[in-house]
């Protein structure tokens, strides 16, 4: 404040500022006074050298020092935590992550590199042209470096504890520093992307202000073109409003999926959350659900108030309601590809020989497939095999689905793109058979969580696994992958995965079915237990290659040996997971025939499909007419729908 009598609020912008951020670099070393009779002439030269390059950098960076820049807003300013701060922060700062992803950066200068056929192969070109100083590479070297200092500078300036984790997005420093210019009873206002409530990195800024009631709105917005037309269309940002430490909130106004800025005024898409919502949601992270609507907000917190999340990190001890470890597969596809081999790699350096199950031996030892997220779906470890294009930097790797009469063969397995050492996958090909799930997906893709039991062999990055922490336990994980793919369990993960990513963090938190549940549920002669066993060892064991996973759910013959996979039979595996997810529903507890009804709604690319295929969400009405037959305690029933 320059007049003292101004009394108005002061509100600044979060943006660039103009070139007197660095008024006080321009005098130079000769007008700061004398040099003194002892300076030596060297010693000043040298300082003077490393004055012009500070200013040089301070042109470039354009630095801004706020006590300076605005005097009279903070008192005491030279003191580590000055007092004062501006009554508003608002702005629109930078969706930019400090360093740009390998293949993006050349996708643009250098095709040779970003059509690299492995991550190892681009590292090592890059390296190549490094080594002769080709300008591209040292170009990429030198923005390699500017966001490795900027980086270092963020975890290490203090400025910035709860938002530099990770892979960092320069909006989130400019949060962290508006934290830190707004008064104690001021207001931040910024828009960001909507990972800055969702995302793991984020969890621990967004957890101290929920918690502590400081957050007054967030408003979600899917772009689609309509806000930024230069921004993708699934983009997702959101107008976050948030309080000084002392400004306090009794209620969140939250509102998501927006499209049009005039839907806040309607209760049923903006609704309050209050601080225990958060917490009760996502106990581990305090981070935010994304609720479509006021019956959606409804529904998940009465499941979350009568089932417990996957792994409750909440209290000081972790409490797992299934005895399970996660594994976030074996192989990164980028830094491991160095030890992957196509199978002409195998055949003509290795001397490798295929011994059957998509296994090959060879003088150095044994091969198994690479398993990636694109090649199951639910249920389905042959879903798709891999083709590739080479000329797609982005994507090379392609699925193939695989055809009715392929997976009416019970010898078919698909062909993955890579294969990999049987002793590197050491640590988990002891157990016989995985239960998996796809990272990669969306919200708003046909089915968000796809789980499938696959065989042991080798795991890539976007296919992470869970174990059973004893053998014990394996037979249970049939019980855990039949919840993973419930239609109700789908629903709520829908409303926690904000990117492309179905991450740990997120899964973790999801309410299950304890495993003792499933054996005190009767439905007439039945348990729980009984009719998703049945159900899962029909669906999963289709093929010879998963006789191991038959054979721990007992399906044997009087001598023990494992009885013939099932026959692949669409419209039955319709069937069996339509009535699947009905004893799903009233594991959950919800049997309100409406509510059902509306979960089934929240699929739209499911119910398009089905009405393509059959003149009918027959899935949703299977369904409804399996829950009444439940109910009635008659397990048995085929209904004619």
């Amino acid at each position: 404040r320059e007049h003292a009598a101004y009394e108005g609020p002061l509100v600044t912008t979060l943006g660039r500022q103009p070139d007197n951020a660095y008024a006080l670099l321009s005098r130079g070393p000769d007008h700061i006074g004398d040099r003194g009779p002892d300076t030596d002439d060297a010693d000043w030269g040298h300082f003077s050298d490393l004055w012009r390059d500070a200013k040089a950098v301070a042109q470039r960076e354009h630095f801004l020092h706020w006590e300076v820049a605005f005097p009279g807003v903070w008192q005491h300013w030279q003191n580590q935590r000055p007092q004062g701060g501006f009554d508003a922060v608002i702005g629109n700062p930078p969706w930019n992550l400090i360093e740009q992803p390998e293949v993006e950066w050349f996708k643009l200068r250098d095709s040779e590199v970003a059509l690299a056929p492995t991550g190892a192969a681009r590292k090592a070109l890059i390296k190549q042209k490094l080594d002769i100083g080709e300008k591209i590479a040292l170009e990429y070297k030198d923005m390699r470096d500017r966001a490795n200092q900027m980086r270092a500078f963020a975890r290490s300036s203090e400025d910035y504890p709860l938002l530099s984790g990770g892979r960092i997005n320069l909006y989130s420093l400019f949060v962290e520093r508006a934290m830190s210019l707004v008064k104690p009873d001021g207001i931040i206002g910024l828009l960001t992307p909507s990972g800055i409530y969702a995302d793991k990195t984020a969890a621990p800024f967004f957890k101290s202000v929920s918690s502590a009631g400081r957050v007054a709105c967030v408003f979600d917005f899917e772009n689609k073109k309509i806000f930024f037309p230069d921004v993708h269309p699934s983009f997702k940002f959101c107008a976050l409003i948030f309080g000084g430490e002392k400004r306090i909130f009794a209620e969140t106004h939250c509102a998501f999926f927006l499209h049009d800025p005039k839907t806040l005024d309607d209760p049923n898409r903006c609704f309050p959350l209050t601080p225990d919502d958060f917490a009760l949601v996502n106990p581990n992270t305090g981070t935010a659900p994304i609720f479509r609507n006021r019956r959606d907000a409804d529904i998940t917190r009465r499941i979350y108030e009568c089932h417990p999340v996957l792994v409750d990190r909440s209290g000081e001890n972790e409490c797992k309601a299934w005895p399970v470890r996660f594994r976030q597969g074996l192989f990164n596809m980028t830094s491991d590809s160095h030890l992957f081999h196509t199978r002409e790699e195998l055949e003509d350096r290795e001397g490798a020989y295929p011994i059957g199950g998509n296994r090959f031996n060879s003088p150095s030892g044994e091969w198994l497939p690479l398993y990636e997220g694109k090649m199951v779906q639910a249920y389905d470890h042959r879903a798709a095999s891999i083709v590739v294009n080479p000329q797609n930097p982005n994507r090379p790797a392609q699925k193939r689905d695989a055809t009715l009469e392929e997976h009416a063969n019970p010898e078919w397995l698909p062909d993955p793109q890579f294969w990999v050492p049987a002793s590197e996958c050491s640590t988990h090909v002891q157990q016989p058979w995985l239960v998996s799930f796809k990272d990669v997906t969306a919200p708003t893709n046909a089915r968000t969580m796809i789980a499938a039991i696959i065989p042991s062999c080798g795991v890539g990055n976007t296919l992470p696994i869970l174990q059973a922490d004893s053998s014990e336990g394996m037979p249970g994980l049939a019980l855990l992958a039949a919840n993973l793919n419930a239609m109700v369990y789908d629903y709520l993960a829908r409303q926690k995965v904000q990117g492309q990513h179905l991450n740990w963090f997120i899964v973790e938190q999801l309410p299950v079915v304890s495993p003792d549940r499933f054996a005190s549920v009767r439905f007439g002669a039945k348990t729980a237990r009984d009719l998703v066993r049945e159900a899962v060892l029909e669906l999963t064991y289709t093929a010879h290659d998963m006789a191991p996973f038959a054979r721990d759910l007992g399906y044997v013959d009087e001598s023990g040996d494992v009885r013939p996979p099932f026959v692949w039979d669409a419209d039955r595996r319709l069937r069996l997971r339509a009535k699947l997810d009905a004893v799903f529903f009233h594991l959950y507890g919800v049997t309100d025939r409406e509510d059902v009804r509306y979960v089934y709604s929240t699929f739209p690319i499911v119910e398009q499909e089905e009405i393509a295929d059959y003149g009918r969400y027959l899935s949703r009405d299977l369904c409804l007419a399996y829950l009444n037959a439940l109910a009635a305690g008659d397990a048995d029933v085929e209904p004619v729908v």
